[in-house]
């Protein structure tokens, strides 16, 4: 029995075919005009970034460079001096910004504190090193756990404080190195879960009477503590508004002048404010448009924050560490402050 015989189409016809499918697909991809997302769904900031002029209640004075490629803490010691980390390396400055002494080292210092008596602490990879003399050897404590990531130190007569946002908590040491206690984390029992910790922003600071603050980040605030880890007074400021903080993890970093005025940093907006005693806006140091000049990764939104630290000095300074631009800018107040009323 004879079997039908199979029609096959030309090649050239098949050709026409394959360009014709390949015309439909680029006209439709064109052509296509499916209508924009509304205003809830787009991801714009600039309402909020714009920021009245009579709001703004500081100058920036001076950039004093530093030598990094990659500056990450700073702290300011009693008589002046601005030290600065990062890129395995520590720059001492003079109030002016002349370079005095320059450490490298094989390890990363993460961020920087500096003691009353001249003693420098470094918050490293696994732990803290504590350098008595700035030419002398760092003495390193007992190493933590690897999920351990150190963000800010904190220190007084009595203790060093070291944020450690691996594990969302802050981590007490008496000034020898000896671990006394933690506050939130595995270990503390009545709390494991104090602090909201989703990215590696997580600052710790004293005011100017000597109170040790804390920022939880998640909760957009910060916490006051007393000595024993008890918590003495909170104040949460959420919303998108000059008077409050946005996102998941903010404010970033935190100072406080002297009268116990706060100074804070954002990330996502990136914006300085300072608040008053009583935590009432006080007003702007820098709006966004003016960290971002300069930063050549200003609209990329997963771009680390242009500010990586933060410090007040003793002549009530605001330094601003600005990680892309490899300064500190230096703010001053312009006129007497609604936060010193």
């Amino acid at each position: 029995m004879n079997e039908p015989e199979k029609k096959v189409l030309p090649g050239w016809l098949w050709a026409v075919l394959a360009l014709a499918v390949v015309a439909v697909v680029l006209f439709l991809f064109f052509t296509d005009r499916r209508p924009e997302p509304g205003p809830a769904l787009r991801y714009d900031l600039s309402e909020y970034e714009a920021v009245d002029e009579s709001l703004i209640r500081y100058a920036e004075m001076q950039r004093i460079p530093v030598a990094l490629e990659a500056p990450c803490g700073l702290a300011v010691t009693a008589d002046g001096r601005l030290v600065v980390v990062g890129d395995k390396v520590l720059l001492i400055l003079d109030a002016s910004g002349k370079e005095l002494s320059r450490r490298e080292w094989e390890f990363q210092p993460r961020c920087v504190a500096a003691a009353a008596d001249g003693t420098i602490y470094l918050g490293v990879a696994d732990g803290v090193a504590a350098l008595p003399e700035p030419e002398g050897a760092p003495v390193f404590w007992e190493p933590l756990d690897e999920k351990s990531l150190l963000t800010s130190l904190a220190v007084n007569e009595q203790y060093v404080y070291a944020a450690d946002a691996g594990n969302a908590r802050v981590l007490q040491y008496d000034r020898s190195g000896r671990l006394l206690r933690e506050f939130g984390g595995p270990n503390d029992r009545e709390n494991t879960r104090r602090f909201i910790v989703p990215s590696p922003c997580f600052d710790i600071a004293f005011d100017s009477m000597g109170s040790l603050w804390i920022v939880n980040p998640g909760k957009l605030g910060i916490e006051n503590y007393r000595e024993d880890g008890s918590l003495l007074s909170a104040w949460y400021q959420p919303g998108m508004g000059l008077e409050g903080f946005a996102g998941c993890c903010n404010p970033a970093h935190i100072a406080f002048k002297s009268g116990n005025v706060l100074v804070t940093i954002e990330k996502g907006l990136n914006r300085v404010k300072t608040f008053a005693a009583d935590r009432s806006f006080a007003g702007v140091v820098a709006a966004p448009e003016a960290i971002q000049a300069g930063w050549s990764d200003a609209a990329d939104g997963h771009a680390p924050a242009p500010i990586r630290d933060l410090a007040v000095d003793g002549n009530d300074r605001i330094l601003a560490l600005h990680g892309p631009l490899q300064c500190i800018l230096v703010f001053e107040a312009l006129a007497p402050q609604k936060e010193m009323e």
